[in-house]
């Protein structure tokens, strides 16, 4: 649309800015100031209606300008946000998140509220109502683990998870009167919690950078890939994708309409307003850099709120919402009959084509065999046979050498495809796979490897004609890969039905082994059946036949094309159930799959898992003497810093006294530098050691509860808090097996 709209304010700041490194805070209760994270490990902020009189070691007043004070943090900073945490208190709190401790500072008072070790590393932060919490909660999310603290620093929420929490978000997605929490993880999923239990799950492509609220029941969302979406409760309403990457997400109403409009920065410098209902952009706008931040807020302080967009070079632009309906200032009917016009355009086009091609079937082929049909037809006019039709098979292949999943792509007559294009959002590091033929053929296997074990549709698109076709024709085709395509039954089968009792004959090289969940449920084996043809990519549907009137059991024993070890399934008409793998990952995808597929709200299962048990052994001892390295790195620390301060003490009395020892101390100072900066380094390395244990051991947890279902996994999270309290490792591994201590 040709929409254009202008600032009301305009300035930069001549400060480098990092990128969600941006919040707004009312740090008096009245005044909105502007946050964000500059060079040096310092925070700016930007105060244009009130002036910081306190000055200390943390707090400085810019010498450049009088409006903005520098907070000197003196450790790297990975999350910023601002907001109330004292019911009774108006004023905003920063908070500050780092690899090692979350900080919750005082802007007003320059004085710290609280400060907590954070081992797991903060990668995210947000401020605000949770649950049936009093006040509001600060959750801040970092390596497989989400906390909660209420305002004087007490731990009220404490979940683990899969992945780096690098997006969180709080609203009330079932429109209970509660908010939720969103957490986006760096593996590509959207989780949805409701106190601790997990509501829902939705996989993407790649990490989860940003989770913004549109309104209650909906929020938007953007991945590293370049994709932007929309959720309406638990249903995806529209997913664009971009070549570029979204670095900053706001809601706003820039258009006068009287409802909010999405805003979304990019990489490339654009920014965007799309309709949130669709995601078509309204119009667009060009940035000097690419978009660090936005943010809503009364920054001129007259009551309104302003949309104050901040750039990585330390541009700030403010926009307001305009008295009139920008939409209705343009010509609507004359841009979607110039749309129809050209919709048209292209329409007659392609049907001049099939004209083309009916009138050539009609013509030659009713006097030319098909085999000469290449030689009567000119080079320019992609004719083909009006019945030629695509086939696509999809199936497993699991041969020593060659465990794949495999695409057949192929014409019914003697046609030849050009080039295929597979596009899959989740299947491809760059979402596309191009397979450009250098010979003439009527069919293509395509071999492909999932890396997740993810439900998902695939995109088909081939080019067909002849060998001396200049033309060819398009076909588009979609078919969707099961959730466990990568797990089948390594005997050779034919693609009719087999009986449940046939199935249980087939034998396995290797035994279940000693890895396995076991639970019971109360479902018919011809349930069973119908969610293993759903979720399995097997070469035959498995089918509950009338001569299985007599099997009391069903035993499908599968095969990894991953890893090549065994996976069994034995299902017992009694009900119970045992998964044998030593994924424990694994094990818990397929107990979520099922007991969504049978609507079960609470289970509890039994697990064996000896290979984790001895992992989680092994990580807690590691942990533990990671710990003890660090508390001894600590203490040298202080001692260099304190040796250094002594040096400094003797060569400025040296300076007065006697002007030899001079060069001799301050070389001396030099020397424990050296030592201060290589215990640093250490102390860098040892600390991402230590939060790459806490990731795995959360990982493993959080598999374990994906075992069971309902107020069971739920329960199970408390547990594993009390237990790693105290470091109790025999608790931690009774109720990964059992589900309680």
């Amino acid at each position: 649309m040709d929409i254009s709209t202008k600032p009301v304010f305009s300035f930069s700041l001549n400060y480098k800015v990092f990128e969600k490194l941006v919040t707004c805070g009312k740090y008096d209760g009245i005044h909105s100031c502007l946050t964000m994270v500059t060079t040096a490990d310092k925070i700016l902020i930007h105060t244009p209606h009130k002036r910081y009189g306190l000055q200390n070691s943390k707090l400085s007043i810019s010498e450049i300008k009088n409006d903005i004070a520098l907070l000197n943090m003196n450790f790297p900073i990975r999350a910023i946000v601002a907001g109330r945490l004292k019911k009774d208190d108006e004023r905003d709190i920063l908070v500050v998140g780092s690899p090692s401790h979350v900080l919750a500072y005082h802007v007003d008072e320059n004085c710290n509220m609280f400060q907590r070790d954070f081992h797991e590393g903060v990668r995210s932060a947000v401020i605000g109502s949770y649950a049936s919490n009093p006040g509001n909660t600060l959750v801040v999310g970092g390596n497989a683990v989400v906390r909660g603290y209420n305002h004087d620093g007490t731990e009220v929420l404490w979940l683990i998870t899969a992945g780096s929490v690098v997006a969180l978000l709080l609203i009330d997605i079932d429109k209970d009167g509660q908010n939720e929490l969103i957490v986006g993880t760096d593996d590509g999923c959207i989780r949805i919690y409701k106190r601790e239990t997990l509501l829902h799950e939705f996989t993407e492509g790649n990490e989860i950078q940003n989770l913004v609220a549109l309104r209650p029941g909906q929020f938007m969302y953007s991945v590293k890939n370049g994709t932007i979406g929309m959720f309406e409760e638990n249903v995806r309403m529209w997913r664009i994708k971009s070549k570029a990457r979204a670095t900053a997400m706001a809601t706003y109403d820039i258009l006068g309409c009287e409802a909010k409009q999405m805003i979304v920065g990019w990489k490339s410098g654009k920014l965007d307003v799309r309709d949130p209902r669709t995601g078509d952009v309204w119009f667009r706008m060009k940035m000097a850099d690419f978009v660090c931040g936005i943010a809503c807020n009364d920054y001129r302080g007259i009551g309104l709120l302003d949309l104050v967009i901040v750039t990585a070079d330390g541009e700030i632009r403010g926009y307001t919402t305009p008295n009139v309906n920008m939409l209705t200032l343009h010509n609507i009917a004359e841009e979607e009959m110039s749309a129809l016009l050209t919709q048209k355009q292209k329409l007659l086009l392609e049907l001049k084509h099939y004209e083309n091609n009916i009138k050539y079937n009609k013509e030659i082929l009713s006097s030319t065999s098909e085999s000469n049909l290449v030689q009567s037809v000119p080079d320019n006019v992609g004719i083909i046979p009006s019945n030629t039709r695509l086939q696509i098979g999809i199936s497993t292949s699991y041969d020593s050498n060659d465990m794949n999943i495999d695409i057949t792509v192929s014409t019914n007559n003697s046609t030849t495809i050009r080039a295929v294009l597979i596009f899959a959002d989740q299947l491809f590091k760059e979402e596309t796979l191009i397979a450009h033929l250098t010979k003439d053929v009527s069919r293509i296997l395509i071999p492909l490897k999932t890396l997740k074990d993810n439900a998902q549709d695939i995109h088909i698109k081939a080019f067909v004609g002849y060998p001396s076709s200049v033309q060819f024709h398009v076909f588009e085709l979609t078919r969707q890969l099961p959730k466990f395509a990568m797990y089948t039954i390594p005997h050779n089968l034919t693609g009719s039905p087999k009986s449940v009792s046939y199935i249980n004959t087939l034998r396995m090289k290797d035994g279940p082994g000693g890895c396995y969940v076991e639970f019971r449920i109360s479902e018919r084996l011809k349930r069973i059946c119908i969610w293993v043809n759903q979720n399995f990519l097997l070469p035959s549907d498995i089918e509950y036949m009338t001569s299985d009137a007599d099997a009391t059991e069903l035993k499908l024993n599968l095969i990894s094309l991953r890893t090549a070890k065994s996976v069994c399934l034995h299902f017992s008409y009694d009900g119970k159930t045992r998964f044998y793998t030593e994924d424990i990952g694994l094990a818990g995808d397929l107990v979520q799959s099922l007991v969504q597929f049978l609507n079960i709200d609470n289970m509890n299962s039994t697990a064996c898992f000896p290979v984790v048990y001895d992992e989680v052994r092994d990580l807690f001892q590691k942990l533990q003497g990671l710990q003890d390295t660090e508390k001894q790195i600590n203490s040298e620390i202080v001692e260099h810093i304190n040796q250094i301060k002594s040096h400094l003490i003797r060569a400025e009395d040296a300076r007065y006294y006697n002007g030899e020892d001079v060069i001799k101390y301050h070389n001396e100072m030099m020397a424990t530098n050296e030592d201060l900066v290589k215990s640093y380094k250490i102390r860098l390395v040892n600390t991402n050691e230590i939060q790459q244990a806490l990731k795995r051991i959360h990982g493993i947890l959080y598999n374990a509860s994906r075992l069971r279902a309902g107020t069971f996994a739920a329960a199970m999270i408390g547990r594993f808090k009390e237990a790693l309290k105290t470091n109790n490792i025999d608790a931690v591994l009774k109720i990964i097996e059992l589900g309680e201590m």
